[in-house]
């Protein structure tokens, strides 16, 4: 009820100032009625008042009803009322006063340009940084097909020339087949030696280890090849393939599947080392390095799985992991400005996971060698099945099968091992040695 009263009262003392601000204006010598004060409102620009007739004044000034806030604004500037006499009607009325709007208007404003400050700020931080960090390196489409080009056609020419030519002359007895193999690892090789006596032309894009990349793919996929030519027999399973059996034709395709995987995933290398040089400088140099490494080699190795043996699958990721943080370190290494803190544990680190690994597949292969017979079971064990095989459609018996495949198992690892060991830690004890303060 006081809260009823309160109201009525403000409305009444409300309404009678507005009475006495009407019957003290005058319009061409005359007071003002409750309907002239609205046209004369509306004559100066007050839109609101429009809305209204004198029913509503009436109302407003007998004290039925609390006159609103805008028609209390609208009449002080009609009647050009000093602005402490509006605020006085406002006040009475328990409305916001016009030097309260404009305090309210006045911290809204400093806060909008306080926003607008920061939001500059921040424009011309994150410019800073921007300029600051190096931009992203264009990738040079041009480069890395000429260097895919260079990469392929040799070896692929030789493959397909002396293949065919062994196939059409009949030659495959494991002296040819081994000899094919071996000039195919050495052309790549070889390529990769004169790549490596020239200086490059371009220091930043780091050509000869990309080279060094596709040539640890090749060498280590191709290196199965070294069993093959003993047992006449590929992990792809070409040789079952009755036009292939014993001939030369299922290493002619073996060599170019894993020429074509190696090629993919060396420029896959190459174009995102390229590209992290110019990513997120929040990272580590580690960090993307990993993320320039890892790509290539998980498509590499999901390629070869698909098509291959559990055998395959086993020893691969062994091989793969040492790859993959073979090169991951040396990548990491290469960056401009790089400093290592405690070289000699990294180096040392480096060393002890390779002599694990590298163990890792010696015991492989001395499993091979011990019980053929796990070998045998794992190669039959396929994504894609074949079909069966015997050891005289191979030209051999069973007996001399399983110890072809024995020794087989044991050149293959001998091979990867020895080039493990000796090409790739050789070169990242290199580079380790050489960012070593």
């Amino acid at each position: 009820m006081s809260e009823l009263h309160s109201d009525h009262s403000a409305a009444i003392l409300v309404g009678r100032l507005i009475r006495s601000y009407r019957d003290d204006a005058r319009s061409e010598g005359r007071r003002l009625s409750q309907e002239g004060l609205l046209n004369l409102m509306v004559e100066r620009g007050e839109e609101y008042a429009a809305d209204l007739d004198r029913s509503n004044v009436s109302r407003w000034e007998s004290g039925a009803r609390l006159a609103p806030r805008e028609f209390l604004v609208a009449l002080g500037r009609t009647l050009n009322l000093p602005k402490p006499e509006v605020d006085r009607m406002l006040s009475l009325a328990g409305y916001e006063t016009l030097g309260e709007e404009e305090g309210r208007a006045a911290m809204l404003a400093a806060a909008q340009s306080i926003e607008s400050r920061v939001a500059s700020l921040q424009r011309e931080v994150r410019s800073l940084i921007d300029s600051a960090s190096p931009p992203e390196p264009p990738v040079d489409a041009y480069g890395v097909a000429r260097d895919a080009l260079r990469r392929l056609a040799l070896p692929g020419l030789y493959a397909l020339v002396v293949g065919f030519v062994l196939n059409a002359l009949g030659l495959n007895g494991t002296l040819a087949l081994l000899a094919y193999v071996l000039v195919a690892f050495a052309i790549v090789i070889g390529q990769g030696v004169l790549r490596w006596m020239k200086p490059a032309r371009d220091p930043a894009a780091h050509d000869h280890i990309v080279d060094l990349f596709f040539i640890s793919l090749f060498f280590t996929l191709n290196a199965s090849l070294l069993m093959g030519t003993l047992t006449k027999t590929d992990h792809f399973g070409f040789y079952t393939i009755e036009a292939f059996t014993n001939t030369p034709m299922p290493f002619l395709l073996t060599i170019l599947s894993h020429l074509a995987v190696s090629l993919v995933a060396s420029i896959m290398f190459s174009v995102l080392w390229r590209r992290q040089q110019g990513r997120n400088r929040r990272q580590s140099a580690f960090e993307r390095a990993v993320w320039t490494t890892l790509p290539p080699m998980v498509f590499t190795y999901v390629s070869i799985s698909v098509f291959t043996n559990l055998g395959a699958w086993i020893s691969f990721i062994v091989i793969f992991v040492v790859l993959f943080g073979a090169f991951t370190t040396i990548v990491a290494l290469n960056e401009p400005g790089i400093s290592l803190g405690d070289v000699d544990f990294v180096q040392k680190a480096a060393i002890v996971a390779m002599m694990v690994l590298c163990s890792l597949v010696a015991a492989v292969a001395l499993i091979s060698y011990v019980d053929p017979d796990t070998a045998l079971a794992a190669a039959s064990i396929r994504i894609i099945p074949l079909r069966e095989m015997s050891a005289n459609e191979l030209g051999y018996t069973t007996e001399e099968g399983v110890q072809l495949l024995r020794l087989g198992s044991l050149w293959m690892s001998v091979a990867n091992i020895s080039y493990l060991v000796t090409v790739v830690g050789g070169y990242l004890l290199v580079t380790i040695r050489r960012t070593a303060p």
